[in-house]
């Protein structure tokens, strides 16, 4: 399963409806996120990480 796909599943069993996908960036709500695997090691982990992305890049600081 690629990450994209769990992390619309994780979105979906926590009950999101209003999402959606730019490439491989998720949006919810308006809010970007970056997809990213995760190798934590917990039990519960489902192995996908959602960074919030920040609206401007930081060069433009």
């Amino acid at each position: 399963m690629t990450l994209k796909a769990r992390a619309q599943e994780k979105v979906e069993r926590a009950g999101i409806a209003n999402y959606s996908f730019d490439q491989d960036v998720l949006v919810m709500c308006g809010v970007r996120y970056a997809i990213e695997a995760c190798e934590c090691g917990e039990p519960d982990c489902d192995g996908v990480r959602l960074r919030k992305k920040s609206a401007f890049p930081r060069i433009l600081q």
